[in-house]
């Protein structure tokens, strides 16, 4: 909840005042970016694991009502054999693509990651994760990210 900034800005002569609650506590988001620029961030719970990671999948499918084709990184709860087992149970609505190893450059979800972290969580304290949770939210509903999905598909 607390900044992430090790510098801020000042008048100089000053000394620097960093805000900080004084907590530690974080939470894990996911996150879907779709051909229509749009972003989707769910709350992955206290671990972020297998079960998190289907459960977004399906509140993701719930929020789109269209057929998911999805490109994933190699994280180990995207790798596990239970998201591969559920992979082949969906087929029906779910198609699975995995970027190639150690390729994060090429995973416009991680622009947006970058961007949110920019623009939000490493310049601003948070009062309690309820707050968090409410300011991500805001941000993604107003923040048009501009980079085409099309771009990424280059291999």
């Amino acid at each position: 909840m607390d900044s992430n900034r090790s510098r801020c800005w000042a008048i100089k002569g000053s000394k620097p005042i960093k805000f900080t609650s004084g907590s530690k506590a974080k939470v894990n988001i996911g996150g879907f970016y779709t051909e229509n620029e749009e972003f989707y961030g769910y709350d992955l719970g206290v671990t972020q694991n297998t079960e998190s990671f289907l459960k977004s999948l399906l509140d993701f499918k719930r929020d789109v009502r269209t057929k998911i084709f999805l490109l994933l990184d190699r994280a180990t709860w995207h790798k596990s054999k239970k998201a591969e087992e559920f992979f082949q149970n969906n087929k029906q609505w779910l198609q699975i693509l995995y970027f190639p190893p150690a390729t994060p450059d090429r995973n416009p979800t991680e622009y947006c990651w970058k961007t949110i972290r920019e623009e939000l969580t490493s310049i601003k304290s948070f009062k309690n994760i309820k707050v968090l949770r409410k300011e991500l939210d805001e941000f993604w509903e107003m923040h048009k990210f501009t980079h085409k999905m099309s771009h990424y598909l280059k291999w």
